[in-house]
C-alpha cells in the first residue's frame, strides 16, 4: 500500500540508462510516483512500471515547465518531491518520512541538498540546495520553458535555484545575509546526487544545446530578463563559447535585483568565469564588492584570494583564503539533516571551499614565502577534512621535499598520516592486524602513498613499497615501468616490460604510445636493440620508423663519428612528419624518465636526420633545452641556450629562462640585460616585463644600501628602502617565475657531466 506522505513527480526522455538508478534509491519506501514520458524511443516507460510508476504520456512542447505541470493535480499525497532521471538518493529518505509530519503546518516548501557532480574525482561536486518539496495542492506550479522556477499562484512568489522564496517586488532594502536567512525554507534531512552534466555525460547529449535554444526563445519572449541571462551564460560556459558567457553574465548582473535568489550564484559564476580566462583584474573589481555583500559565501573568498594572488598581494590572498575557511564556523555543515539553516547553506557552493581547498591554497603560498612548517600543518588540515585529496597529499610530500626530508622521512610522515585517519575512525583495518610496516594502513591508502611518492620524484621509495604480489597488482605495469625508467632501475623495467608486453594479448591498439616510448627506452638504456616482441606492437605506419632509428641508434653509440648526414639508411628512412613525431615524442619520454644520457643521443640522432633543413640544429638544440629545462635541469638548459645565443638569435622564450637562472644565482644585472631582451623580441611578455621590474627594484635596492652605509643618518634614505622592499615584496609575488615541483627540484642540481649511470648488469 502506498504511504500518503510522499509522492515522487518526474519528466522523462530516452531515460533507460540513468532511471533504473534513480528508482532503485526510492523504491522500497512504496511512494506513489508519476512519471510524465515526453515522446521515448527506448524502453524508459516500460522501466518506469515495472517500478509501479503510473507513466503518463505528453508530447514535448519545448516547455519543461508545461511537461512538470501535468502530474501535480493528480497527487494524492500531502508532499511532492520533483526529481530527474539522472539523480538518485543517497541518504536521508527514512529520516525525511520522520521528518515531514513533524513539519509546521505553515511551511509548504523544503529545501533538500543536491551534489552537483561535475568529475570523478569525490572532490569534484558543487553542492546546491534547491527547494524540491512542497505541499501538493497549495497552489503550487512551474513557470519557464527551461530552468524552471517554482511559483505559488495565490501570492506570485518564487522559490528557485536553492534559495528563498523572494517577493521580486520588494526593494533593494534589507539586503543583508540575514535577512535572505530568515526568509529561506528548512533543510530537509535528504541528499540526493546529480551527474547528469558530468562532461562524458554532456559529451554523449544534446543538453547544452537543447537548453540554449530554449533560452533564446524565453529572451525573445522576455527581453533582457536577467535570471535568462544568467541561465544564457551557464549555457554558453558548457558549449565553450566563453566570450558569449562573459558578456551574458556581466548583462545579467548589472540588470539584476540584488534580493534575486540566484544572484549570488550569478556572482559567483561569473568571476569564477573571469578567472578562468585570466581577467583577474575584472574578477578583482567584481569580487571587492560582492564578497562583502555576502560574507558567509566561501567561493567567494576564494576567488578574489586568488584573484589578488595573481596580483602578487599574498598577504591579502592568504587572508582571504583564511576568510573562507570562517565560513565553516559557527553554520551547520551542508546536508546536515537536522533541518536547520545554515548562513553557508543558502549558496551554491564547491566541495571543500569552506575547507580543503582554501586549506591548500593557504598551504601553498605558505610554502611559496618561505614558511614550509606551516605549509607542512595547512596540508595536513586539508587532510583532516578529505582524506583523499590529492592536491593537499601532493602538496605535503612536496613541501616535505623542500624542507630538506629524505625520501624516507617523507614516506613515514606520509605513513603516518594514514594511521592518524585509521585511528580516527575513517580507517578499514587497525595497525594490529598488519603484519609489516608499511602495513600500517590499509591497501587503499598505501596505494595512495606510493602514488604520491612517485609523484614527488621518490621513485625508490615508491618501489620499495611494492613488496607484496597484492600491492603490486593494485599498481597499473607501466607506471611500475615508468618508476623504474625514473629511478634508473633500466635492467627491472625492461624485464617487467618483456614479462607484461612480450605476448600474444598484446596488440598494437592496447598499447599507448607512453607505454611504448618506455618499452623502447628500457631497451636503448640497456644497450639492447628493440626486440620483435615490441615491434609487433607498434602501429602498421610507424613499424619502420622504429627499426630504422632503432639501427641509426645503434650505429650512432658505436661510431658516432663514422655516421653520414645522406647515408642509405637516412634515404630509406624517407624521413617525413610521421618519422618526426615519433623522434619528438622519444626525445620528451627519455627527458622526463631521466634518461639523459639516452636524450642526448636520440636528440642528435633527431639532429642529424634534419640536417638538410635550413637552421634545423640550432632551432632542435633550443627546443632540446627548453625540454631539459621544465624537467628542471637549469644547468644544462642554460648551456645549451648560451650556445644556441651565440651560433644564432635566441627566443624571448628562451632568454627568459636564461634571465631566471641567473636571477636565481643573484646576477640581477645580467638577467635584467636578458629580460629586456626578450622583451624585445616579444613586447607583451608578461613574465619577462615582471623580471624586468624585480630586477630594477634589486638594483635599486642596492644602491640604496650603498648610500645608507654613506650617509647611516638619512631619514629619507630609510624610507625609500622600506618603500622599495614593499614594492618588490608585491613584484615578487606575481606569479612570473617558473614553478618547479619536487621532482623537477631534485634535477636542479644536475650538469652535463651528471648523466646518469644505468644499471645494465642489474
Amino acid at each position: 500500500m502506498k504511504n500518503r506522505l510522499l509522492g515522487i513527480h518526474m519528466i522523462v526522455q530516452n531515460e533507460e540508462h540513468h532511471l533504473p538508478r534513480c528508482l532503485d534509491s526510492l523504491k522500497h519506501i512504496g511512494m506513489e510516483c508519476f512519471i510524465t514520458d515526453t515522446g521515448s524511443t527506448d524502453r524508459t516507460p516500460e522501466i518506469a512500471r515495472t517500478y509501479g510508476a503510473t507513466v503518463l504520456h505528453a508530447r514535448w512542447q519545448d516547455d519543461f515547465a508545461h511537461a512538470r505541470n501535468i502530474s501535480l493535480p493528480l497527487a494524492s499525497t500531502e508532499w511532492v518531491l520533483c526529481l530527474d532521471a539522472d539523480e538518485y538518493v543517497t541518504h536521508g529518505l527514512e529520516e525525511l518520512l520522520n521528518y515531514l509530519p513533524k513539519v509546521h503546518k505553515s511551511i509548504s516548501r523544503l529545501r533538500i541538498t543536491i551534489e552537483n557532480r561535475y568529475g570523478d574525482g569525490v572532490e569534484e561536486r558543487v553542492i546546491s540546495q534547491p527547494v524540491r518539496l512542497f505541499r501538493a495542492h497549495q497552489g503550487y506550479r512551474y513557470a519557464g520553458r527551461v530552468h524552471e522556477q517554482l511559483v505559488r499562484s495565490s501570492s506570485c512568489r518564487l522559490a528557485q535555484d536553492g534559495a528563498a522564496d523572494i517577493d521580486m517586488n520588494k526593494g533593494e532594502s534589507n539586503t543583508d545575509e540575514q535577512s535572505q536567512w530568515i526568509e529561506a525554507e528548512p533543510l530537509a534531512p535528504l541528499c540526493l546526487i546529480h551527474d547528469g552534466y558530468l562532461a562524458s555525460t554532456i559529451a554523449k547529449t544534446h543538453k547544452p544545446r537543447r537548453n540554449l535554444k530554449l533560452i533564446e526563445r524565453e529572451l525573445a519572449d522576455e527581453p533582457a530578463q536577467p535570471f535568462h541571462l544568467y541561465n544564457l551564460g551557464v549555457t554558453y560556459c558548457q558549449l565553450g563559447q566563453i566570450e558569449q558567457a562573459i558578456k551574458a553574465f556581466r548583462e545579467s548582473l548589472h540588470l539584476t535585483e540584488l534580493l534575486a535568489p540566484y544572484r549570488p550564484t550569478l556572482v559567483r559564476d561569473y568571476a569564477k568565469t573571469l578567472v578562468g580566462t585570466e581577467r583577474y583584474d575584472e574578477a578583482h573589481a567584481i569580487l571587492a564588492v560582492e564578497r562583502r555583500r555576502y560574507p558567509s559565501y566561501a567561493d567567494l573568498h576564494l576567488l578574489y584570494g586568488e584573484t589578488l594572488e595573481q596580483q602578487g598581494l599574498e598577504e591579502r590572498a592568504y587572508q582571504s583564503y583564511a576568510r573562507a575557511t570562517d565560513c565553516r564556523k559557527g553554520t551547520d555543515r551542508v546536508g546536515q539533516s537536522d533541518g536547520g539553516s545554515a548562513l553557508g547553506a543558502l549558496y551554491v557552493t564547491e566541495a571543500g571551499s569552506d575547507s580543503y581547498r582554501a586549506y591548500t591554497a593557504m598551504a601553498r603560498l605558505a610554502q611559496k614565502r618561505g614558511f614550509l612548517h606551516e605549509s607542512a600543518h595547512l596540508y595536513g588540515l586539508a587532510l583532516d577534512s578529505m582524506f583523499t585529496y590529492a592536491p593537499a597529499w601532493t602538496g605535503l610530500a612536496d613541501v616535505l621535499q623542500q624542507s630538506g626530508e629524505t625520501d624516507e622521512n617523507i614516506t613515514e610522515t606520509l605513513l603516518a598520516r594514514c594511521r592518524e585517519n585509521e585511528e580516527s575512525g575513517h580507517g578499514d583495518s587497525t595497525p594490529d592486524e598488519m603484519p609489516h610496516s608499511y602495513a600500517m594502513a590499509n591497501e587503499d591508502h598505501l596505494v595512495q602513498v606510493i602514488y604520491v611518492l612517485a609523484g614527488c620524484g621518490a621513485y625508490e621509495q615508491a618501489l620499495k613499497m611494492l613488496d607484496t604480489d597484492a600491492r603490486a597488482a593494485r599498481i597499473h605495469v607501466a607506471d611500475q615501468i615508468h618508476w623504474m625508467l625514473c629511478a634508473n632501475k633500466v635492467s627491472e623495467a625492461l624485464q617487467l616490460a618483456e614479462e607484461h608486453w612480450s605476448n600474444d594479448d598484446v596488440h598494437e591498439v592496447n598499447l599507448p604510445v607512453e607505454h611504448r616510448m618506455d618499452w623502447a627506452l628500457a631497451c636503448w638504456a640497456n644497450g639492447l636493440r628493440l626486440s620483435e616482441a615490441f615491434l609487433a606492437t607498434t602501429l602498421p605506419q610507424e613499424k619502420n620508423v622504429w627499426k630504422v632509428m632503432d639501427r641509426l641508434l645503434a650505429q650512432l653509440t658505436k661510431e658516432p663519428r663514422s655516421m653520414e648526414p645522406a647515408s642509405l639508411e637516412q634515404k630509406l628512412m624517407q624521413w617525413g612528419q610521421q618519422a618526426e613525431m615519433v623522434a619528438e615524442k622519444v626525445v620528451q619520454q627519455a627527458v622526463k624518465t631521466g634518461q639523459l644520457t639516452l636524450a642526448e643521443q636520440l636528440h642528435e640522432l633527431r639532429a642529424r636526420m634534419m640536417r638538410d633543413h635550413w637552421g634545423t640544429a640550432v632551432t632542435l638544440r633550443r627546443e632540446f633545452a627548453g625540454l631539459l629545462y621544465c624537467q628542471g635541469y637549469t644547468l644544462i638548459a642554460a648551456n645549451l641556450l648560451i650556445q644556441c645565443m651565440t651560433e644564432s638569435e635566441l627566443d624571448a622564450e628562451g632568454l627568459f629562462w636564461l634571465g631566471e637562472t641567473l636571477y636565481a644565482k643573484g646576477h640581477n644585472d645580467q638577467a635584467l640585460s636578458l629580460f629586456e631582451q626578450a622583451l624585445e623580441r616579444e613586447p607583451d611578455m608578461r613574465l619577462a616585463r615582471a623580471g624586468v621590474a624585480v630586477c630594477y627594484m634589486r638594483l635599486a635596492l642596492e644602491a640604496i644600501r650603498q648610500e645608507m652605509v654613506r650617509s647611516p643618518s638619512s631619514g629619507s634614505l630609510l624610507a625609500q628602502h622600506t618603500a622599495l622592499e614593499q614594492r618588490l615584496r608585491t613584484t615578487e609575488g606575481i606569479p612570473w617565475r617558473t614553478l618547479f615541483q619536487a621532482k623537477e627540484r631534485r634535477n636542479q642540481l644536475a650538469s652535463g657531466t651528471d648523466f646518469p649511470m644505468h644499471d645494465r648488469e642489474g
